[in-house]
């Protein structure tokens, strides 16, 4: 018999047990389907198929009389029953969001702490924190289902306390393929930390194939141009902002480089890059940016931080405002070793140098992205004609030097009054020895 409660819209019936009969909901305020439901228990109780793993269920509250009744009603009992078993055999198997916090821990001493911010945002993404998420749902299949998925995160804003004119964040656009390789690398990093301490046997996130990387994205700026957005700001940004477009250094780095890691002498600083161990370099400074250098390092106290009590987006504001005041196309602050590297490039440094100067590993990606900016035939000529200058005024010194060593070491004052021949000078420097082999006076020379 069906019935309600006082208080309640919905019918609950009597579900037969083990050992008797308890009164549970049926989550519908449907008398029909109510009836239905009980129909159904007198078929599963024990004058029909007996079916106690169900009503046990039930009568622990651990599964809803409208989940069984979908199932009886499609006739799926069986399938039914091998969906409940699987979901147990996931809630004996270890949760996934309970190593998130003890993999924040096994990262800190691998990557900068922000990267580490952003792997643990991107892995939640999959690892969603109000749901249970056992190993067996972390398959390859199911990454790749994931990724194909990302969108961007949503913005994170602070409330307006006036009038806002700022417009609704638009609607969550499919992430590039360069920003999914980052989803992609985050959930790398805790497959191996789940190897690592057993979890896992292997990591199944290395079997899912990365997206392609979109283009190289490069801004193409005048020095002229950068000289304006740098002269223009007041220090520390000015020196900041130098050291960026006249070194190519990314901004992590040029933040906590201190004073010792500037040799004036040389003009070079040392940039403590973390990404790889070939972002711990030593670079130069370019002669057009090194007065503005210069100039900041009179202010700093020995040992202290370069640039203290600013951080990368009060940076990004003072930039941004600069462009806008100088009326320049919008760009990145880390462009600026975009500029520096197709300067280079055009005034045909090698591009071993430029990779160094940057930070990469090898000349792969400098001759990839930069290789386009690489001098014409024309600026070969012109460079060639330098070189033959230089090489021109080392034989003009080296012929000097050799005139000047001959005429000091004579043997006599009246030999030092004629002509010197470079004979004489090998008879009088080699012992008297005389000789025009070639071999010789080259050892000589």
């Amino acid at each position: 018999m069906v019935y309600k409660r006082d208080g309640r819209t919905a019918y609950f019936v009597t579900v037969p047990t083990r050992t008797g009969r308890v009164k549970r909901s049926t989550g519908t305020t449907h008398r029909g389907t109510a009836l239905a439901i009980e129909n159904m228990l007198v078929a599963l109780g024990p004058k029909g198929e007996r079916a106690w793993d169900l009503l046990d269920r039930v009568e622990a509250n651990t599964l809803q009389l409208g989940d069984l009744y979908d199932a009886w009603r499609f006739n799926r009992i069986a399938q039914f029953r091998d969906e409940l078993r699987a979901a147990d055999e996931r809630r004996k198997e270890p949760d996934l969001r309970d190593h998130l916090e003890n993999w924040q821990a096994w990262l800190a001493d691998r990557v900068r702490r922000d990267t580490a911010q952003h792997y643990l945002a991107h892995a939640r993404t999959l690892v969603v924190a109000t749901e249970p998420f056992p190993v067996s749902s972390f398959t390859a299949p199911a990454i790749a289902s994931w990724l194909a998925t990302r969108s961007r995160l949503p913005q994170k804003r602070r409330p307006s306390t006036t009038n806002s004119r700022r417009k609704f964040d638009e609607t969550p656009r499919p992430v590039s393929g360069t920003t999914r390789r980052k989803y992609l690398a985050a959930v790398q990093s805790f497959a191996g930390y789940l190897v690592e301490i057993g979890i896992l046997t292997t990591n199944v996130a290395r079997d899912v194939k990365a997206p392609k990387a979109a283009k190289p994205r490069v801004v193409e700026l005048e020095l002229a141009d950068v000289k304006r957005i740098v002269e223009g700001a007041e220090q520390p940004f000015r020196a900041l902002f130098a050291v960026l477009y006249g070194a190519g250094v990314e901004i992590s780095a040029a933040l906590s480089c201190v004073e010792s890691d500037v040799n004036a002498d040389r003009r070079e600083l040392r940039a403590r890059g973390t990404k790889a161990h070939t972002r711990d370099r030593v670079v130069r400074i370019a002669d057009w940016a090194w007065s503005h250098v210069e100039k900041h390092l009179g202010t700093v106290t020995p040992g202290e931080r370069l640039f203290r009590g600013i951080n990368r987006w009060t940076v990004g504001d003072v930039h941004r405002e600069r462009l806008r005041a100088l009326g320049l196309p919008h760009h990145r602050v880390h462009d600026a070793r975009h500029f520096y590297a197709v300067r280079a490039v055009r005034a045909g440094t090698p591009y071993e140098l430029v990779a160094r100067q940057l930070g990469h590993a090898d000349v792969q990606m400098v001759a990839r992205v930069y290789g386009k900016y690489a001098p014409t035939s024309d600026d070969r000529d012109r460079w060639e004609k330098i070189a033959a200058k230089l090489d021109a005024d080392r034989e003009a010194q080296k012929s000097k030097k050799i005139g000047e060593m001959g005429t000091t070491l004579g043997t006599s004052l009246e030999k030092q009054h004629e002509p010197t021949t470079l004979s004489d000078w090998l008879v009088d420097s080699r012992g008297g020895t005389r000789t025009h082999d070639p071999g010789i006076m080259s050892a000589v020379l």
